[in-house]
C-alpha cells in the first residue's frame, strides 16, 4: 500500500506536470481541427487568417507575428491576417491552444 505522503507528492508532481505542459499536449492533439482543408498540404509559403475567440493584445500579435509576415487585421475582431507563412509555420501555430482557427486569406469578391 502507499503512503499518504507518497501519493500527496505523486499528485503534486502530476498537477505541476498539468501546468507546465496541458496546454502544449492539448494544442498538438487537437491541431488539425483547426487548420484549414485547403491549408493542410501546404507546397510552399501560405497567407493566411488567423482567428481568435477573443480580443488580442500585443502579445498575441507579436508572438503570431513570429511565424510568418504580420499584415494586419482581417475587419473583424479577432482575425489576424499572416502573410509568407511557411509549412512548418504553419504546423506550429495550428499547435497553439489559443488560436481557434487558422484560414486561407480569401481574394475579396
Amino acid at each position: 500500500m502507499i503512503s499518504a505522503p507518497v501519493t500527496r507528492l505523486v499528485a503534486g508532481m502530476v498537477l505541476i506536470g498539468i501546468i507546465l505542459f496541458g496546454q502544449t499536449l492539448y494544442g498538438a492533439a487537437t491541431s488539425s481541427s483547426r487548420i484549414d482543408a485547403a491549408l493542410r498540404h501546404p507546397s510552399g509559403p501560405s497567407a493566411v487568417v488567423v482567428v481568435l475567440d477573443f480580443t488580442p493584445e500585443r502579445f498575441h500579435n507579436e508572438r503570431l507575428a513570429s511565424y510568418g509576415v504580420f499584415a494586419g487585421r482581417d475587419g473583424a475582431v479577432g482575425r489576424i491576417r499572416l502573410r509568407n507563412v511557411s509549412p512548418d509555420n504553419l504546423a506550429a501555430l495550428s499547435r497553439l491552444a489559443w488560436v481557434s482557427r487558422i484560414e486561407p486569406i480569401r481574394p475579396p469578391s
